[in-house]
This record gives C-alpha cells, structure tokens and sequence, in this order.
C-alpha cells in the first residue's frame, strides 16, 4: 500500500518521542483504514467467485446457520469458528470466533439472541477452564434506537435464575440453570459487574452429575454503536480493559522484546488459558476495537513499542491480524482512529510518568 509518510507536529519534549506509527496524520491513517476495507472485500469477492476453493476466508452458508446470526452480513469464517461439541450430524453452529494475538487468546462472539441463550452458555462451559471463572464483557444495551441489540441473557435478580432447556437441534443433553450470586456497579470502569453460576449437565456428563461454571459479567454501556466512549466513558472503559484483564489472567506479551503478533498454534492450558469472551451486539465494531487495545496496550506497558522500525505500524498489522479471523473486526473508520488517539495518550503518560520518577 502506498501511503505518504506524513506525521502530526508534536510538542517538545515528551510528545516528540513518539514512534512514527503514532505520529501518522489522520488523511494517512484513513488511507490505511480503506486499505484494510479493500483488502476484506478482496477476500470475500474470492470467496464468491471460487465457492469451491477453501481458504482462510472461506464463508459458511446455508439455511442451517442463518437463523442464529443476529445480522446477515456478519458470520464466522469457516476454519475459524468455535464449534459446538454436539452428537454427530447435528448443528455445531455458533456466531463466534476464536481470536488470537501473540499469547492472549479471546473470542469474539455476537451479543446472544432469546433463541442462541442456551448455545452461548454451552460455549462457556466448553471453552474456558472449569478451575476458574469465565470473564464475558458486554459491550452493548440490551437495547439501542429501539432495537434489540443483544437479548437480556442474565438473570437480573437473586429471585428469578435463567433456566437453559434441552435443544432437540443440537441432542446433546444440556440444560441448566444460570444464577445471579451478586451483583455491584463499578464507579471507576461505569460498568456492572454481575457474578453468575451456570448448573449444567449434558449427554456427556459422568453419573448424571450437575457440573458449575463461575462466571464473571462486567456489563459496560457506555459505548454507542459503531463510535467510540467519549469523555469520561472512555477512561472508564480504558479501566474495564485493565480490569477484564486482571479478572483473566491471560498469558502476558513478553517483555523488552520488539512486538510481534506472532499466535501459539495450540489452545493455551494453565493459568490464563481460558479466552476472554467479548461481544457487542455483532461481535466485530466495539469487540474488535476492545480486544486490540488490549492486546496493544499490554505491548505498550512491557515495553515493547519503544523501537518499532518507522516503517512498521503496529495498529494497522493487529486490525489486519483479527480481521484474517473475523470479520468487520474494528468495523468503523473512527474506531480505528480510536486506537491510534489512545495509543498516542497512553504512550505520553508513561513516558511522562518515567520523566518524573527520580
């Protein structure tokens, strides 16, 4: 892609010590977003001329798994889904991809609908460990310009658990029941935190015993569709980052080292090997815009955006890297501009705070 190498004027001092990929003005960095825009239709216009050619981008179709997305336009690519452990020949289908960056591993996953409720909760049973809790952020209402965004797929009150039904689609067994243990609001990331329990069994489970997942609901609101949080509502959810972060305990970036998104190709076991599950209400716009300043902010605390080359860009190389494992992922051009003015704050801060410590 051929862009102008343009930068922002900065301040003197601290401000003059950001890398070049911070200090890329905003006509270049909305080339680059229409470079990675072109670069997704590229891959899709393969996949429609070449139905029969399976590659990375290869769509799933069929009336089968179309009634359990929550938009048309937004599905899983085919190699990269989570798959439903259900009895052969049934539907595994689940709107959700797993998504990996370096060592952190995340999935990405629509917000659940009344009818996927139960498949949503099958999938956190299955994919996260059963020693600790499972971490879901929510990034949506459950209700935006009068239409569902995401179906209320937790229980609000001590009184009232959600009961999970037997799904003859899927003749698996499960079913269960998801309890509200606790509940409190966090001031200082503006978001809900609900602590839930899952009771489930299913086809599979030894002497009929019911088995329990802990899960760990951080419910956050402040941010519309398809923008960004402004003003306090993005501090706040710069702290929901870190406490989401914190509640995982994924595998860390390693430290001093140059950044690199290079993924382990086997699913992680052990401390911080259970994927942190994020969703919105299509699973791509604020989801894929939260998992990358995860991801690159963890970078920035180690250390390891202090050398990156002038023609390297970070942000672009992780937006490019999710969107090969879903779709849309950072899905407006000021989500991705988003990135670029945290990272750019973020990085001032620290070098601030270094510049003081005596």
């Amino acid at each position: 892609m051929a862009t102008r190498s343009t930068s922002t004027p900065t301040q003197p001092g601290v401000a003059s010590t950001l890398p070049q990929f911070l200090r890329q003005d905003r006509s270049t960095l909305v080339n680059k977003f229409n470079y990675i825009e072109n670069l997704q239709r590229e891959r899709l216009t393969e996949q429609y001329d070449n139905p029969e050619k399976e590659t990375e981008w290869t769509r799933l179709t069929g009336n089968h798994i179309a009634y359990r997305n929550r938009y048309i336009n937004v599905e899983p690519f085919a190699d990269n889904r989570v798959k439903l452990n259900v009895a052969e020949g049934f539907n595994d289908y689940i709107n959700a991809s797993p998504i990996a960056l370096g060592p952190r591993h995340y999935i990405a996953t629509q917000g659940p609908k009344d009818t996927s409720t139960s498949q949503f909760y099958r999938m956190l049973a299955q994919e996260t460990e059963s020693d600790a809790p499972a971490v879901v952020v929510m990034l949506t209402k459950t209700h935006e310009s009068g239409r569902e965004k995401c179906f209320k797929y937790f229980p609000e009150s001590q009184d009232t658990p959600l009961d999970l039904h037997p799904d003859p689609d899927l003749d698996d067994g499960f079913e269960g029941q998801v309890e509200l243990l606790s509940s409190e609001e966090d001031a200082a990331c503006r978001c809900t935190v609900r602590h839930l329990r899952l009771k489930y069994k299913s086809a599979s489970t030894e002497d009929d015993q019911w088995q329990q997942k802990d899960i760990c609901h951080l419910l956050f609101v402040g941010w519309p569709d398809f923008s960004v949080p402004e003003g306090e509502n993005r501090n706040a959810m710069l702290n929901l980052v870190a406490k989401s972060a914190e509640l995982n305990k994924p595998a860390d970036v390693p430290c001093g080292s140059h950044f690199s998104l290079d993924a382990q190709s086997h699913k992680p076991t052990g401390v911080g090997s259970s994927p942190r599950i994020v969703h919105c209400s299509a699973g791509v716009g604020r989801s894929g815009t939260f998992i990358a300043l995860d991801f690159l902010l963890a970078h920035l605390s180690r250390g390891n955006l202090e050398s990156v080359p002038d023609d390297e860009d970070p942000i672009l190389d992780t937006v490019n890297a999710m969107r090969r494992q879903r779709m849309m992922m950072v899905q407006s051009e000021a989500q991705f501009l988003f990135l670029y003015d945290v990272l750019r704050l973020a990085w001032s801060e620290k070098h601030q705070t270094i510049d003081a410590e005596p």
